[in-house]
């Protein structure tokens, strides 16, 4: 995250009629419901969402749409759309604001700490503890990969990999292709634990 200093005298044009659209995701097998709302604050969009999304019991993202026609678009405010497999390392970050939404409030209402396919979400990222491996929201905070039945081949390469990074200390440059493999070794986890489970490569850094 970038913070700069402003001036007012930068900008032409002022809005004050925006038009706000909301995505409300009520399962799995449901398709999302996209609601517009016109001439009003996020204020009060924020506070419609919070029904909508019943408290934060289904998955919600929220948009500023700019543009008419064929020239219309979305800015993204809060997450993202959810239906869309993210290809980069912002789509990701505005993936797991989501999921980390929904699941902080399940653990809160003393709920099984699951997306609404029922299946867990594991972080991977190196933070210099016992595992590479994440439960947010849950008494195993820290995820031994032992425990999730992974191929032996799959966590030997995976301690590895996160070893290298240790191993440079914590301000120390990421070893040279760390990034890379780290991607390589998520996509055989992804691809191992998808019944069980969501990873989101964590590690994988959005730029600034």
């Amino acid at each position: 995250m970038d913070v700069e200093l402003a001036d007012r005298s930068d900008t032409t044009w002022e809005d004050l009629r925006p038009r706000f659209r909301v995505f409300i995701y009520p399962a799995p097998d449901e398709p999302a419901r996209i609601l517009d709302f016109v001439d009003v604050s996020i204020d009060a969009v924020l506070h419609e969402v919070g029904t909508l999304a019943d408290d934060d019991r289904h998955l919600w993202s929220l948009a500023l749409v700019r543009g008419i026609g064929v020239e219309r678009g979305l800015v993204w405010l809060s997450g993202y759309d959810y239906d869309d497999t993210p290809t980069d390392a912002v789509e990701w970050q505005r993936r797991g604001e989501m999921q980390a939404r929904y699941l902080m409030a399940r653990a809160r209402r003393g709920e099984p700490v699951v997306l609404p396919d029922g299946r867990r979400v594991i972080r991977m990222f190196s933070g210099h503890a016992s595992s590479p491996l994440w439960e947010s929201f849950t008494d195993g905070y820290v995820v031994d990969p032992h425990s999730l039945g992974l191929n032996g081949d799959l966590v030997r390469d995976l301690v590895a990999w996160d070893e290298a990074i240790q191993d440079s200390g914590p301000e120390g440059e990421p070893p040279e292709g760390w990034l890379e493999a780290g991607l390589h070794i998520w996509r055989r986890l992804r691809d191992e634990l998808a019944p069980v489970a969501e990873v989101r490569p964590e590690f994988w850094r959005v730029a600034g």
